[in-house]
């Protein structure tokens, strides 16, 4: 380079008061995007779990003495249809999105091509989802969701709304009160009702565990404005890989038989 335009580009620089970008503002924005790339692939993931255990757990799949009913009560396809968690298929793809603009703004991100990417973060969220699976998180972000999230019932159907159906004998929910001698249960469903349920004549399907803390499916009749017959109770979904809890049974009623009162002896004559 000649002398002449050495000194063309340095006037240039004056004239528009250029300095050095420091190099540690390249490291940071390096740095916020691989962030970005990470988190967007580890929310694609939870919001991955989520998805599946809630289409898991409808009644369809986890409990087929149910399918009957359903077909009754509605199409079965269509009630497969209006199950697929869309709001969570809809934040997956968001967050894989996210992840992909993340990486390819990295250093070498560039290189990749837009498959190769999209394939690399599927494939790392489907792993940590296998993770994140066997400790159950889905359920437990999606109870916590439904029981404390106005108008997330909205955009899910699940099975805690399938199961709060009160007027079609459907009740599910959490055991918060157990008395087997006197024959209730008090189970609080998605919203927080308190619904008192009569085990007396109930049906224990095997396997269910009544026990407090327990999620529970009782099939019966609505004998009040927050009371329950209950007729069949069995247990929400079964986990083999779960420590069972002591099953309890319901002894039966003992009919109470009244004595007619013996006849008084007339007192004695003094």
């Amino acid at each position: 380079m000649s002398k002449k335009s050495s000194d063309l580009i340095l006037d240039e620089i004056e004239k528009r008061h250029v300095v050095p970008i420091p190099r540690w503002r390249f490291i940071l924005k390096r740095s916020v995007f691989w962030i970005l790339a990470a988190i967007s692939v580890l929310t694609g993931s939870i919001s991955m779990v989520t998805a599946i255990y809630v289409f898991l757990d409808n009644d369809f799949i986890v409990d087929r003495a149910n399918i009957e009913m359903l077909f009754d009560q509605r199409p079965f396809m269509e009630e497969v249809v209006k199950s697929i968690p869309y709001v969570w298929l809809i934040a997956m793809s968001l967050f894989i999105i996210a992840a992909y603009y993340g990486f390819r703004h990295t250093k070498k991100g560039y290189r990749y091509t837009t498959l190769r990417v999209f394939a690399s973060s599927m494939f790392v969220s489907l792993l940590i989802c296998g993770v994140l699976n066997i400790f159950d998180v889905g359920k437990y972000i999606h109870r916590y969701l439904i029981e404390n999230i106005k108008g997330y019932d909205h955009l899910v159907y699940s099975n805690e709304i399938r199961w709060a159906q009160m007027e079609k004998g459907l009740l599910g929910g959490k055991v918060i009160k157990l008395s087997i001698s006197d024959h209730f249960i008090v189970v609080k469903d998605y919203k927080k009702r308190l619904w008192t349920v009569d085990i007396s004549k109930a049906q224990v399907r095997p396997g269910t565990q009544l026990a407090m803390g327990r999620y529970l499916k009782i099939t019966g009749l609505k004998t009040g404005d927050m009371t329950f017959q209950a007729t069949s109770i069995q247990p929400w979904v079964r986990k083999p890989h779960k420590q069972s809890l002591p099953t309890i049974t319901i002894p039966p009623v003992s009919p109470v038989i009244i004595k007619p009162d013996a006849p008084k002896q007339p007192a004695p004559n003094p």
